[in-house]
């Protein structure tokens, strides 16, 4: 005897159903049975029954979504019309595999009007920023670790004071030029390895310490070494020296924002972390600079990022 797919009032047969149909309870429950025919099922039986309507209440992962991007390279960068760099192309990778049909990207500047639209739930997911304890908890959720990024110093081709470390900043009386503002780390970073304040350039924007360098009123800038790279590629006199962790605290990590009640945060969660496990990060990263040193340690987790 041979089945015929019995259509219902609206013309579709239940025969080709997508996976996103087969998450309604109803059309699990409701596929089995074929009018006029008997129909056997094979099988592994549920060991139970509320695993059948765990899964039917599962939110679904929604076919469109709006990527709202800081743009800071190495992480992302514009190329062409295009963005590129680890952040969204790691961030199209899962989404894809999701099943994700369309990936959009809105690119804003200021995080500062970003953080309560998403608390608001107006934005679905923003791309790189770093975790940051006065960002956590609240409304909104990081996922887990993306990347981490430690500290570099740039000093003038050749390195005539031999400035790897903070100690030789010390010891040498070397004058370190750093970014400064509110919640950024690299003045306190320096302060707290030994370096006199009277030692300590600040300014206003990451553009200027390279300018200070360049015409010696510094003898190095301290920096994200990730981050450094994008300053110091038009400058042939200054070069990077090898990265090293931060004392006293974690490395900077870069991670991906959500709404508290985003349905993405979980799959998306579950996805990233076996993109690190599997290797695919680093082969999606390796092109932009970064290294197995960028990959977050096995032990650090958002509530460790948070907690700063």
């Amino acid at each position: 005897m041979v089945c015929t797919p019995k259509l219902g009032s609206n013309g579709v047969s239940t025969v080709g159903l997508t996976r996103r149909h087969f998450l309604s309870g109803a059309t699990v429950l409701g596929a089995a049975v074929v009018t006029g025919c008997t129909t056997t099922l094979r099988g592994e039986a549920l060991a139970d029954p509320d695993a059948l309507r765990e899964i039917a209440a599962r939110p679904e992962v929604p076919d469109t979504v709006n990527i709202t991007l800081l743009v800071y390279e190495p992480y992302s960068k514009k190329d062409g019309n295009d963005l590129t760099g680890p952040v969204p192309e790691v961030a199209r990778k899962i989404l894809t595999d999701l099943g994700v049909s369309e990936i959009k990207f809105t690119v804003v500047k200021d995080e500062q009007v970003v953080i309560p639209m998403v608390a608001a739930g107006r934005v679905e997911l923003v791309a790189g920023l770093s975790v940051r304890p006065d960002l956590c908890g609240g409304p909104v959720r990081f996922s887990v670790p993306d990347s981490v990024s430690g500290l570099a110093f740039a000093v003038p081709k050749g390195n005539p004071k031999g400035i790897n470390t903070f100690a030789d900043v010390v010891s040498k009386g070397a004058k370190v030029a750093v970014w400064s503002g509110p919640s950024l780390p690299w003045e306190n970073d320096a302060i707290a390895a030994g370096v006199p304040r009277e030692n300590l350039v600040a300014r206003q924007s990451p553009v200027e310490p390279v300018t200070a360098v360049r015409n010696g009123e510094a003898d190095c800038f301290l920096f994200d070494d990730l981050a450094m790279e994008s300053f110091l590629g038009n400058e042939d006199g200054l070069e990077k020296t090898t990265p090293f962790l931060p004392q006293g605290r974690l490395p900077l990590v870069g991670a991906y924002l959500f709404p508290e009640d985003s349905v993405l945060l979980e799959p998306f969660n579950a996805a990233l972390t076996e993109l690190h496990q599997s290797g695919e990060w680093l082969e999606l990263a390796k092109p932009f600079g970064f290294t197995e040193v960028n990959e977050p340690p096995a032990d650090l987790t958002t509530d460790k990022a948070c907690a700063g």
